[in-house]
């Protein structure tokens, strides 16, 4: 087994991947890390962790094709002459022409981790153009991995809505992770409340409105501390070095340079601050805050809020809002114990949610390198979308003249629209907007508020739900590639990530007209069944299976819906 890494920047093989490659090592493979600078430290480094080190030609920032298209020629022949069983791929370049190559050389098996959609799907780039290119690049890259992994829901639907997730699987992860034991607690300094910034220099990462904090906190409170620690960044949104020298000549703020370990920094500060609007996968330096122990004031923003739970561990504020980031920074000055108080309930989250044992669990089992099956990509189903296909469209037009008197009929009883639309999760969380008629009023109290489901479901409604006659429309998102004739019912967008791995399991087929639970209890079963006979459905889904549960449909709809006992369900 071997086993490539790729990355755009070696020092980030160890700052944010080193416990995954000793995880990898520990597994037999052979691991081989692909970065494009030879440091000496890093190489010394990753050598003593039995991991051998290629260099391939990468320039991280830039977007000269010339320089793109020599990567990706560097790619396909390292492919070729290593012949690796898995490529794991993070980061913008390397994700793109990683996948490229893989699919040029034949790697069989290729997986991506994308850590942040970065500067390009920011509000700060402006090129349009540049952002449609890079999702067409992204689109291309991803299309035959086997798995996709993403930090936050956010990232995930903005990958879809651009069209570079269609049926991928997608598994979501807490972040690179933080090595809870090498970012051990401490105690918070006593005296005067230090607040620290750890980010490269660049302004989406919120530097300048973080000074501007500062002027306002250090009116207020002159023993008040104000720390930047980060280097410059070749990127389009670096700071103005002139304004960096200005913050230093005014004194409202401290800058430090930049460090390879920032456990001295955290151990001195009080309160960690991210004032972020870059696109975050999930900041690794919000977690490493966490796990020594600090209070966080971060955005609500994609990958940032997931780290707070507001008035528990830290605030949110708006982005780009200094006074609102002036207000929660002055929480910790006008009451110090929740320095103490809210940074303990920050390791606490990093212990439970944040550990990097936890993320490379997931990212083993994933690759199949925990000893049990890998997760692919699922395979084309040619026949049985075949079979969808022409049932749907025969289903269609057979049905036309009853959904047009059933369209008629919920206009004159409920008025328009006639239909319920709703978005769902379909395949591997791809939203879909489901297509059915409507069963229920908009009726309201007298203070505006919406009345019960049961008080809203009118006669009509309730003969298309017992007749199932309120889904025919839903043969069009069969048509369409959005649904199948059986598989899971459809989950609500707000209800997949709740579910965890179960949830990606049951998501890794397209929903269903009807299922295996539909057709043994259906609304008389509790959710923990459903789940368990859908789970049932997709470990053993045959054709065989597929025209079984169609007839016991059928049935349903004559005699009604009986609960059955469900060996399936554990009972």
């Amino acid at each position: 087994m071997k086993i490539l890494v790729i990355a755009s920047l070696t020092r980030s093989l160890l700052n944010f991947r080193r416990s995954l490659l000793e995880d990898l090592v520990k597994t037999g493979a052979e691991v081989v890390a692909c970065a494009p600078e030879e440091e000496a430290e890093s190489l010394t480094r990753l050598a003593a962790m039995n991991v051998r080190f290629e260099r391939i030609p990468m320039a991280r920032a830039s977007t000269n094709p010339a320089g793109d298209l020599k990567t990706l020629a560097a790619l396909v022949a390292l492919f070729r002459r290593e012949r690796p069983d898995i490529v794991l791929a993070y980061t913008q370049k390397p994700i793109i022409y990683g996948g490229l190559a893989a699919r040029l050389a034949g790697a069989p098996r290729f997986y991506a981790m994308q850590s942040g959609l970065g500067f390009t799907f920011s509000e700060e780039n402006t090129n349009a153009a540049l952002r449609r290119l890079v999702s067409l690049l992204y689109r291309a890259g991803v299309k035959r991995a086997d798995a996709v992994f993403v930090f936050n829901a956010d990232d995930e639907a903005e990958m879809r809505r651009r069209g570079i997730l269609t049926d991928q699987r997608v598994v979501r992860v807490p972040g690179s992770g933080v090595d809870t034991a090498d970012y051990p607690p401490s105690a918070p300094p006593t005296g005067a409340p230090v607040f620290l910034i750890v980010a490269r220099l660049m302004r989406d990462k919120g530097h300048y409105e973080f000074v501007e904090a500062a002027r306002r906190l250090k009116a207020r409170w002159p023993q008040a501390r104000f720390q930047i620690l980060g280097p410059f960044d070749a990127n389009p949104a670096s700071i103005d070095a002139r304004d960096l020298d200005a913050w230093k000549q005014e004194g409202v703020v401290t800058y430090l340079g930049e460090t390879g370990d920032v456990r001295p920094y955290l151990a001195a500060s009080s309160v960690f601050v991210l004032p972020s609007y870059h696109r975050e996968g999930l900041p690794r330096s919000i977690l490493e805050a966490m796990s020594t122990g600090r209070a966080i004031v971060t955005t609500d923003m994609p990958g940032c809020r997931e780290t707070v739970a507001p008035g528990v561990n830290g605030f949110l504020t708006p982005p780009k809002d200094v006074q609102a980031l002036a207000a929660a920074m002055e929480r910790f000055l006008a009451d110090p114990a929740l320095i103490a108080s809210m940074g303990a309930a920050s390791r606490a989250r990093a212990l439970s949610m944040f550990d990097v044992r936890i993320v490379n669990a997931i990212l083993l089992k994933t690759m199949g390198l925990d000893g049990s099956a890998p997760a692919r990509a699922p395979a084309p189903d040619a026949l049985r979308r075949a079979i969808d296909v022409i049932a749907a469209g025969a289903g269609l037009v057979a049905a036309a003249p009853v959904m047009a008197f059933l369209f008629a009929a919920v206009r004159m009883t409920m008025g328009a629209p006639a239909f319920f639309i709703q978005e769902r999760a379909g395949r591997n969380r791809r939203p879909f907007r489901m297509v059915k008629f409507r069963t229920m009023t908009d009726a309201r109290d007298a203070d505006g508020r919406l009345l019960s489901d049961a008080e809203r479901v009118t006669p009509l409604g309730r003969f298309l739900r017992r007749s199932r006659l309120d889904e025919l429309p839903e043969l069009w998102n069969v048509l369409c590639g959005h649904m199948g004739l059986v598989g899971p019912r459809p989950l609500l967008m707000t209800s997949a990530p709740n579910l965890g791995a179960p949830g990606d399991e049951r998501l890794s087929v397209r929903p269903g007209l009807t299922g295996w639970a539909q057709v043994n209890g259906n609304a008389l079963l509790s959710d923990t069944r459903k789940g368990a006979l859908d789970l049932w459905y997709v470990r053993n889904r045959s054709l065989g299976l597929d025209a079984k549960i169609i007839v016991k449909t059928i049935g349903v709809i004559i005699f009604g819906e009986k609960l059955k006992p469900a060996p399936e369900a554990g009972e």
